[in-house]
This record gives structure tokens, sequence and C-alpha cells, in this order.
């Protein structure tokens, strides 16, 4: 990414954090500092010094990622970001109609074999809150909160649901080819000090428009009006 474009998607700037739209299929951080197909790199070379990520989204998920200007705030937001009151909430399309309303996956998260993460009883500690915005005829529109931050935890949560993400490669058998990547987007975040909402990308609304779920304002107000504390 080229710093012009990485300095288009700081979306807000709050002292050394910059909240940054990361759009889909390109990866937070790269193998190294020199690695120009990240966010991260496009991000040094735009503000023309180091820029360290607070965390990582897969490469192929969108939406709210923070970024620091100073080494020493990396630690000072992971821990907001861990708090009891952060906020985390995600939009996701599934396969199938979902037949409830709301539901809470506390299920660990582990290695199952020596290649593959999924739900066991000896993994850590993950906990996903989902919620029904909108069902077409074979797939539906989630809202998602996590308490936690495991690696493909909403996948790996939505898959054990029986619901796995369009697009998913990994947490399905076959493969699922309705969309190219795993139909899934960091809609918005609060910490307390501040909150950020970011709508979805061209290409996750063109999903929704085939699936017969296009996006409007009220299933965007349902997800972020669940933003209270958790019980």
């Amino acid at each position: 990414m080229n710093p012009e474009e990485a300095r288009a998607r700081v979306v807000r700037r709050e002292g050394s954090l910059l909240i940054v739209d990361k759009p889909p299929g390109l990866p937070t951080s790269g193998r190294s500092l020199d690695d120009p197909d990240c966010l991260q790199y496009g991000l040094i070379q735009s503000f023309d010094q180091m820029v360290w990520a607070v965390h990582q989204l897969d490469a192929d998920t969108s939406g709210i990622n923070l970024f620091v200007l100073e080494k020493k705030a990396v630690a000072l937001w992971k821990n907001r970001m861990g708090a009891l009151d952060a906020l985390k909430t995600y939009v996701a399309v599934v396969q199938g109609r979902v037949a409830w309303d709301e539901r809470t996956v506390d299920a660990p998260i582990g290695m199952v074999d020596e290649r593959s993460l999924g739900v066991h009883d000896g993994g850590k500690e993950a906990r996903s809150h989902f919620r029904l915005l909108a069902s077409g005829e074979n797939s539906s529109l989630l809202a998602i909160r996590i308490e936690t931050g495991r690696t493909h935890q909403i996948r790996i949560h939505g898959a054990h649901l029986g619901h796995p993400l369009l697009g998913e490669e990994w947490y399905v058998s076959p493969p699922c080819q309705r969309h190219p990547r795993q139909a899934l987007h960091a809609l918005a975040m609060n910490l307390g000090e501040w909150g950020a909402v970011i709508p979805p990308p061209e290409d996750f609304r063109q999903l929704l428009t085939r699936e017969g779920l296009p996006w409007s304002s009220e299933w965007n107000e349902r997800a972020r009006l669940w933003e209270s504390p958790l019980d």
C-alpha cells in the first residue's frame, strides 16, 4: 500500500493512536518492516516514522484496525482492548438461515491437530455473542461482539454454531466459494475514551445485495446500539 492510500485510510487520530479503516485483502503487518504488501508499511511511509500495530486483523477482514505512533502506547491500548468494558462489534454474513435472535458461544479455542485451530477443551477461553440482523434464503447477516480476541475466533465460533462465514476456506468442508474472502467486517469499537464506527466496504455491500440482504441504516443502528456493557 502506498503512503497516500494509507493516509486516506486513517479515519481518526487520538494523540498517538491511529484509527484506521483496513481494506480487505491486505494484512495488518507483514513479514518484515520492509514488506510493502501490508497496511503497516504504508502508514510508516505516510507518517515518515515507525508505526506499530496494536492488534491484527486477518488479511481478509476489513474494518477498524488500531495503530500507534509511540511504541510505549502499544501495551496501553492492548490493555484497553482487553478490558471488560471494551466493546468490539463485527458484522458477518454466514451460511444458512439463523433460527435464533441472539446466541452466546462460550467455547475454548486451541490446536485440534498439528496445523489446525478449533473448539478444544484444552484451549484458551473464548466468548462470542451473536445477534441476528436479517436473514435471506440461504444466508444471514449477524452482528458479533467478542469478549476475547483469539485467532480466528468469530470464524471458529460461527462454524461451531453450524453457520460458517460465507467465503470460509478453513473451518468448513468443502470450502465455501460464494464470496472471495471471509465475509467479516470490524464495524465498531468503543474503548471508553472514544468510539468509532466504520461502515462495510463495497465488496461486502455487494455481497449483501446478492444475498438479498442490502445494508440498511436500521441494521447499522441495531448493531451499534448493541454497544452496552455485558451482563
